[in-house]
């Protein structure tokens, strides 16, 4: 039986840093959960929580009796802290989506495609952008200052995690 998270987990892995401002990189972080458990996490890792990959539950389909083959179609969150509440829309995609947001998200994509151990289901996903999606927003139960996207995208898991090869971005 596959588990897809530890799958996701490898490949983020291998994402490279990604350029947060002007000075300071970091590697992307993944967990997957509830909104509890994103609130959990946030509260605990604090800063070390971004730049964010997280994984929202759903149903494992298995294409094969064993769960060798399994289809998820997966929803992700990929975040990043920002917490001048000043800035416009356009001010934030400068300053978070160009530079952290699109980049990270493309990487995201890149490697669930074109790993030894996965594949996309059909050749589209939906992108959706959440500028100023924060903590005073009564929409959504976050307890932290965010720029996001939303990615959802069908995967089909057939490797493990040891199998996986390098991937270069």
């Amino acid at each position: 039986m596959r588990i897809v998270e530890h799958i996701i987990r490898a490949i983020v892995d291998t994402i490279p840093e990604i350029q947060l401002n002007g000075n300071l990189s970091a590697k992307p972080k993944f967990h997957w959960g509830d909104e509890k458990e994103l609130n959990r996490y946030i509260a605990l890792k604090n800063e070390e929580s971004y730049p964010l990959i997280w994984l929202l539950p759903d149903s494992d389909k298995s294409e094969v009796w064993d769960g060798r083959r399994v289809v998820r179609d997966c929803t992700f969150i990929i975040a990043t802290r920002e917490v001048r509440k000043e800035l416009f829309n356009d001010q934030r995609y400068i300053k978070t989506f160009d530079l952290v947001l699109n980049p990270l998200t493309e990487n995201l994509i890149y490697g669930l495609s074109t790993s030894n151990i996965t594949d996309r289901m059909n050749e589209g996903w939906t992108i959706t952008k959440f500028p100023n999606y924060s903590a005073d927003s009564e929409a959504n139960g976050t307890i932290d200052y965010w720029d996001a996207i939303k990615l959802d995208i069908s995967i089909r898991f057939y490797g493990d995690v040891q199998c996986l090869k390098p991937i270069l971005y």
